[in-house]
């Protein structure tokens, strides 16, 4: 069976704290996803991996790891995360039926998730891995600071490309879907969709953490991303 994935946004409504469930398992039913579990963990912006292969490791949604990214090579087993601009990634090696989905803000996307999902995948036996970026924050939706910019021309230099002059005084517009996708290259991954949707401007297909906060509203909704391998519907 062919690996299937879906980005959700409005259209399957759903907190951080993974309230809202029921609206999830409706959403996937109507994508004709049918899988024998759906797994998330506890994202904390970080490069935590969880490994689920063995239906021992298969966990519940009470004792979630606290990781940003999963990885199995168990059949009907859909993979999630959640996302309000943050980058989603779903990976897949179609012939070894091995799929990952990592969560990358720029925090986690600096301190190496992209590499160590890759690298777990790459232990359970996978070769070709292809990527697939989601609905994400764009450059021009993205304001930062100048210590943001500092911060990044310090991991590397020739991360300045991925900044361009706002229009206030030491502001700057941060493309950080491009160094996402740089940093999927730096893997090894030369296969990558990027869908280049803004999460910001889309207000009425897709949540957006920082467009919330402009408007001066609590919080948000949550981005659901989801994988299933060989076995799904």
């Amino acid at each position: 069976m062919s690996i299937k994935h879906h980005f959700f946004g409005k259209d399957c409504v759903i907190d951080r704290e993974l309230l809202g469930r029921s609206n999830l398992e409706s959403a996937l039913d109507k994508k004709n996803f049918s899988p024998a579990a759906v797994l998330f963990v506890k994202q904390v912006h970080g490069a935590e991996i969880a490994v689920v292969d063995s239906a021992e490791k298969i966990h519940g949604n009470q004792n979630l790891p606290k990781a940003d990214a999963l990885v199995t090579n168990l059949p009907n087993i859909v993979l999630g995360i959640v996302t309000a601009d943050c980058a989603p990634i779903l990976f897949f090696d179609a012939e070894r039926k091995i799929i990952a989905a990592a969560h990358a803000g720029w925090r986690g996307a600096k301190l190496g998730v992209i590499s160590s999902t890759v690298t777990e995948m790459k232990k359970l036996g996978a070769k070709n891995i292809e990527a697939v970026i989601g609905p994400m924050i764009q450059q021009k939706s993205y304001e930062v600071s100048q210590e943001f910019l500092e911060d990044f021309s310090r991991e590397n230099s020739a991360n300045k490309i991925f900044f361009i002059e706002g229009a206030k005084a030491e502001k700057y517009w941060f493309d950080l879907p491009s160094y996402v996708e740089k940093k999927l290259q730096e893997s090894g991954i030369t296969k990558i969709t990027n869908q280049r949707i803004d999460t910001y401007t889309n207000e009425q297909d897709f949540f957006s953490f920082r467009r919330s906060t402009h408007q001066g509203e609590k919080d948000c909704g949550r981005n659901v991303s989801v994988i299933v391998g060989g076995g799904g519907a």
